[in-house]
This record gives structure tokens, sequence and C-alpha cells, in this order.
């Protein structure tokens, strides 16, 4: 369905979302594409993609950079979610030390609560389980399944203040709240951090995990940039959200190696903020990200990308090579799409996913089947999607590469390797 039809699905964006100052300056339009994560089923692919805008904006005022275009939640979220954080194993591991770090770190017993958003198949507070009460809060209603099977209770709804009041009512406070790669997926985030400040008590802590920008601006890493990421954060705009518009203090962060480079923020109700705060500030400010002509720029270097990555794949082809794709992560679609890399190009994805596999991309339909069709089939080279699992899969893949076949890695320059 195209996006002309029904635009209560969608709207543009005149104010910023998180200061309400009407100074968002366009500065990267990645085209018209499918949510990333609307894999299509084999029995649907007669049918048109439901498609919509994804333009990028700044804002001049608190340095907000946001998309321009809003996809109402339930188009992206609440049905079958194809996303599973437990398909990815390096990921997996990330938030099973983390739950591990918070439960000593915390000193977590089991009359504490912890409660976490977009909880997903519930891998983090599996983790967390051993040690305190844990609840998640997670729309999508197949992944709630799989967070049960897990044991962890799963509250089927968004997270906000009436959700929060809800559970402050049957709960109690929670002493942590939690949220990995989804606190920039929420269109009203004002709500979320109502809520916040309602089930948090005074001691409580809420931990939040973003992709920073400072790694999208350096890494030029655009695949980041899709419909359910509507915020790209800097410290400076996440201070601003939440110290200037909402009284609360970012009191510790760290800057942390996934998905290239990701920042995590402690937010308290108190004043005491540790030194990592201001040095992260002073961090940014070194690297542009106080100005508003730092992310303009950011455009050309997404432009030499697409073209040199294109270019690359066509004369592979032209020249008889086989090509296909390792790992099918939402990221990959906005960069297939915007580089207009379809099956003529790549033959089919690989991917862990058991949801996945057997379906085909949004968009530019590739087909995703399982990891084990390398065993028999050896191409020549394979685009890495999930390039931000480089290391691990590239270890992972050591006999692949014995075999002679390439990995060519996309972003931030577009790199073939040699292979071993």
């Amino acid at each position: 369905m195209d996006m002309t039809e029904d635009k209560k699905q969608w709207k543009e964006e005149t104010k910023c979302r998180t200061c309400g100052e009407e100074k968002l300056v366009h500065m990267l339009d990645l085209g018209t594409m499918p949510p990333a994560n609307a894999f299509v089923p084999k029995e649907d692919l007669q049918k048109e993609d439901q498609t919509f805008p994804l333009r990028v904006a700044v804002c001049s005022n608190c340095l907000s950079v946001q998309l321009q275009d809003t996809v109402a939640p339930e188009v992206l979220f609440s049905k079958d979610y194809y996303y599973f954080t437990g398909a990815s194993a390096p990921l997996a591991k990330h938030f099973e030390t983390l739950g591990e770090h918070l439960a000593k770190e915390f000193q977590l017993t089991k009359k504490d609560l912890v409660v976490e958003m977009g909880s997903n198949d519930g891998v983090l507070l599996g983790a967390l389980s051993p040690y305190s009460r844990v609840l998640g809060v997670d729309p999508a209603t197949n992944v709630g399944i799989e967070a049960k099977k897990r044991g962890v209770p799963t509250m089927q709804a968004f997270f906000g203040e009436k959700s929060a009041k809800a559970i402050l009512k049957k709960e109690g406070p929670a002493k942590l709240i939690l949220a990995n790669n989804v606190f920039a997926h929420i269109p009203d985030i004002h709500d979320v951090i109502r809520g916040i400040k309602e089930l948090l008590p005074e001691d409580g802590e809420f931990i939040a995990e973003v992709h920073w920008v400072g790694n999208l601006m350096g890494d030029g890493g655009f695949d980041q940039i899709y419909h359910e990421h509507i915020y790209y954060f800097s410290l400076h705009a996440l201070k601003h959200l939440f110290e200037v518009v909402h009284g609360m203090t970012i009191s510790r962060v760290e800057l942390i190696p996934i998905h290239g480079e990701s920042l995590r923020i402690f937010v308290t109700k108190g004043k005491k903020v540790d030194p990592s705060v201001l040095m992260l500030m002073k961090k940014e400010k070194e690297l542009g990200l106080d100005k508003v002509e730092t992310y303009l720029s950011f455009a050309s270097k997404v432009k030499e990308i697409k073209d040199t990555l294109f270019k690359t794949l066509t004369l592979l082809r032209e020249s008889g090579k086989r090509i296909i794709g390792y790992g099918a992560p939402g990221k990959g679609n906005t960069l297939l799409n915007f580089v207009q890399i379809g099956p003529e190009l790549l033959e089919y994805i690989v991917d862990t996913t058991p949801t996945k596999q057997g379906t085909f991309t949004p968009g530019m339909r590739i087909p995703v089947v399982h990891p084990d069709r390398l065993k028999t089939d050896t191409p020549d080279y394979i685009l890495l999607l999930s390039w931000n699992y480089a290391d691990s899969i590239l270890e992972k893949e050591k006999e692949l590469r014995k075999r002679g076949v390439k990995f060519i890695i996309p972003v931030p320059t577009v790199k073939i390797l040699s292979p071993t």
C-alpha cells in the first residue's frame, strides 16, 4: 500500500519532539521505503509494500537529531515483530553480562522490582530474574510469548504514564527501569518520561542504551536510520530533554561497544553528577556535535557510501561473481532500499532468526534463508549487513573464508576483505 493511501498511519513533524521549537533543519533524505522489520512472507509476495518517507532533521535549539516523519507505533510494533534479541549471540551475551553487572552494582534482592520497556524476548530480564522481581513491558505479541517461556512476566503494552500507574498500583515502585535500544523508538517521549517519574522512587534509576549520534556521524552508519528509530541522541540532546524539560538528572554516562558505539545513560531524581558526564560533553564539543553544521555535512558522506557500494556490487556481478548477504537486521533493509540492492545483486541473505527464514526483505524482496545454506554453497562474496558484529562474524566464519569467500564491509567505507 502506498503511503498516500492512509495518512492516518504517518505524519510529517514540523516541531521538535523533544523541546517543541519550530527549529527543525533538514539534514538527510533516504527516500521512501517500507518499515525495516516488515519482512514479507512468501504468500504475500504479490502484495505491495506499505511505504513511508524516511527523512532526518536536527533541531537547532536542542540539537536533537530525529526523523521528520512519524509512522504510527501500531504499524511498527504491535503485531508480530521479527527482531529477537536472543537470535544474536553477541547481543544476548551483552545483555546477560549487563544483567549480572546491574544485580551486583545495585545489590538487588527479591524485594526489588526491575521493569524493562521494550523487553522483547526477555534476555536481559531473564538474567536479572534470579536476583530480583522482574517485569517486561512490550506491545508485540510474539516476543512476549517467548519472554514468558523464559519465565519473564510481560505486560503487552506500550510503556508510558498509564502503564506505569498500573504497574505501580499492582507491583509497587521499580528500583530500576531499563530501556535498551527502545528509548529512541518512541514518538511521545514525554509520556514515557512521565511514566518513568511515576514509577521510579527517589533512590531509583532509569538506565537506557541508545545509539550514539557521535558514532553515526563518525562512521557514516546511515543504515542505523529507519522508521523505528525516531531519535539519534547525543548527550547534549538528552541533557536538554531530561534536565531542562523534565527536571531529572543524567548522573552518569558510558560509551559502550555495541551497535557500533552506543551511549548508556543513568538518570535519577537527584542532583549528584559523575565526572563522566562532563567528559563526554567535552568530547561531543570536540567532535562538533554541538553545531548544526556538523550534522548537515553528514549527507555527503552517505551519498559517497551509496555510490561506491552500488558500483562495487554491480561490477562484481558483471564479472560473473556470486554475492549473498550475511545477516538480515532491520538496518540492513535501510541500506538495501536506499542503495537499491535487489536479488539481481544479492542472491539471498542468511540469518539465524527463525521467524525471518523463509521470508523476503521488505522493499527489495531478497529471500532470507537458514545459515546452513553456506555449508553446501560457496558464493564468491558476502555483503556483511550486520557489520556492527564484524569481528565476531569473521571469527565464526573462518572456515568459510578459507574456502575463498571474501567479505564486503559497507560502512564506514566500503572495503573488501581478503579470504584469510
